[in-house]
């Protein structure tokens, strides 16, 4: 078993359909889809200025909860080229499809991103879990550049929106019956006929990272995982973003009843004998919205631990999106997953 230690690198609207009719299908049954609308092209200054944006809030939201660490002021040598946001712009090799699919019977809405050309291939498969709740960090069909990068070196992507969100049936529960809604895309992923179901990964990001330690916990078929920024120890989250408690209590169902019981149940630092894949811990040195040292840090030492195949990289002084290390991160989960190929 490979083990590489602590590595330290500083660096819709859609119609609905009766609920007995959608029980009686498969789940991962995609039961309406559309293509995405297409992202308005934007001049690279427009670009600039939208990531400068970006980053003064970030900031801004991080002064606002009382977090003082330090944090990447520019990253302008960091950004796009004007060739580079060119090519994302121009590219033509890939198309994206907005779906409803079935889960436990409610139609849940996500994303297909493919290769144009799918004819005759088998290609593998990126189930991309995404961050936040609700309508906060919400998939777009312009997500990662239409996850551009992902798609040239030959992968398909899918992704959900979790149950209950942007027009889906159900509630999301922040780790809980949602974490079906990821599980229900494998046998979606079997049914469209292009996808090698023999090379699956899966990519999760802030809260994604958690529902995609959740699936490993469920014994999701994928051959390895990453996660960037992921929660790892929602009790510690609890404590130091006072914030993420009215989340926990709206969402989690009986968390005024079982509290911390339910946090922990979400919490891969408390079961890492779970993690039966290689898993790749992508952290920002100086992310504010998911503490390293508790999440990140903490999980690949549980892993150490546990004799797991793992390795941690850590980006000092950037984000919890990885401003400025973003180019550097895909390439390395693109270079993980294809370390594990079939």
């Amino acid at each position: 078993m490979r083990r590489t230690g602590l590595l330290l690198t500083f660096l819709f609207v859609f119609g609905s359909g009766a609920a007995a009719q959608n029980k009686a299908q498969p789940n991962g049954t995609i039961v309406e889809q559309m293509p995405c609308t297409p992202y308005p092209v934007v001049t690279y200054e427009q670009y600039v200025q939208q990531r400068k944006t970006q980053l003064a809030q970030e900031l801004e939201q991080a002064a606002a909860a009382g977090f003082s660490r330090d944090m990447p002021t520019d990253f302008t040598q960091r950004l796009l080229t004007r060739d580079e946001l060119a090519a994302r712009q121009a590219y033509g090799g890939s198309e994206c499809q907005c779906i409803k699919y079935l889960s436990d019977g409610l139609k849940v809405v996500g994303f297909v991103w493919k290769p144009k050309a799918t004819a005759g291939k088998r290609l593998p498969l990126i189930i991309f879990n995404r961050g936040g709740n609700r309508e906060f960090s919400k998939l777009t069909p312009w997500t990662k550049f239409a996850f551009y990068d992902y798609i040239v070196n030959g992968f398909v992507v899918i992704g959900s929106q979790y149950r209950g969100n942007d027009g889906g049936e159900g509630t999301e529960e922040f780790g809980g019956s949602d974490v079906r809604d990821v599980l229900n895309l494998i046998p979606l992923a079997r049914s469209l006929g292009y996808v090698d179901m023999n090379n699956v990964f899966m990519l999760g990001v802030s809260r994604g990272g958690m529902m995609t330690l959740l699936a490993l916990k469920n014994s999701v078929p994928v051959n390895a995982a990453a996660m960037q920024g992921g929660l790892a120890d929602l009790v510690s989250q609890k404590d130091q973003r006072r914030d993420m408690l009215d989340v926990f209590k709206e969402l989690i169902p009986d968390f005024g009843k079982r509290g911390d019981e339910a946090l922990r149940d979400r919490s891969a630092v408390y079961w890492p004998a779970a993690i039966n894949v290689p898993l790749l811990v992508l952290q920002g040195g100086a992310d504010w919205r998911v503490d390293p040292k508790s999440n990140g840090l903490a999980l690949a030492q549980k892993l150490q631990e546990a004799g797991k195949t793992y390795e941690l990289i850590v980006y000092a002084a950037d984000d919890h999106g990885l401003t400025l290390n973003i180019a550097d991160a895909d390439r390395r989960v693109i270079a993980w997953f294809k370390r594990y190929m079939k």
